[in-house]
């Protein structure tokens, strides 16, 4: 089943004639974002976006089809995309291949694309209607799921949290580091030392 579309089908009672007065496509939706870096050469990306390119709720990034995955559950995806990485899962990418993993799964606990966390507040939805289904069918790949949202917006923490516990079943849920309020640190800036600490 692929993710619903952002927009909903015309309706009948718009005739052609009035379709075509109608305001033309909004452009390509924009994440901003400039930092841009390659893919490792090695790596094989896959990724699944919304009809409308608003919502990124799967990439996948594959170095050794061998070795087992992790999943990153991550705040909302930036600008990467199968042409290109961003810092975040450069980042997140060495620390899967330190802990000998042969790829990495990436969900976000709002599948939005926005380098600016704040404009999640802009929109209706910042979670995206496929997100909690294709974040569970990852979590069954993944050996270890690592939770890494950092600290969204105040009025949408409660997010993290709920999905958190969707998936407190999964034997490998883990995080690198806690705050002081207890949220899950985002990796970007974390030491390449660490390794994942149980959440069980």
């Amino acid at each position: 089943m692929t993710p619903k579309p952002c927009v909903g089908k015309m309706s009948a009672s718009i005739t052609p004639e009035r379709a075509n007065r109608m305001k033309p496509a909004p452009p390509a939706h924009d994440p901003g974002g400039k930092v841009r870096p390659a893919w490792p050469a090695d790596s094989t990306v896959t990724a699944r976006f919304s009809d409308c390119q608003r919502y990124r709720y799967q990439l996948r990034e594959i170095w050794n089809p061998a070795q087992p995955l992790v999943l990153w559950l991550l705040m909302n995806p930036s600008v990467a995309c199968i042409d290109y990485a961003d810092p975040t899962l450069r980042k997140t990418g060495k620390f899967a291949r330190a802990w000998g993993f042969g790829g990495q799964l990436v969900g976000n606990v709002h599948a939005y694309r926005a380098t600016d966390k704040n404009r999640l507040l802009e929109v209706d939805d910042p979670v995206g209607p496929d997100n909690d289904r294709l974040i569970l069918a990852m979590a069954a790949e993944a050996k270890t799921v690592v939770l890494a949202y950092g600290q969204p917006p105040k009025a949408l923490r409660q997010r993290g949290q709920d999905l958190a516990a969707l998936l407190r079943h999964h034997p490998g849920l883990s995080y690198l580091r806690l705050a002081k309020d207890g949220t899950p640190v985002h990796p970007l800036y974390l030491p390449e030392t660490l390794v994942p600490t149980s959440a069980h």
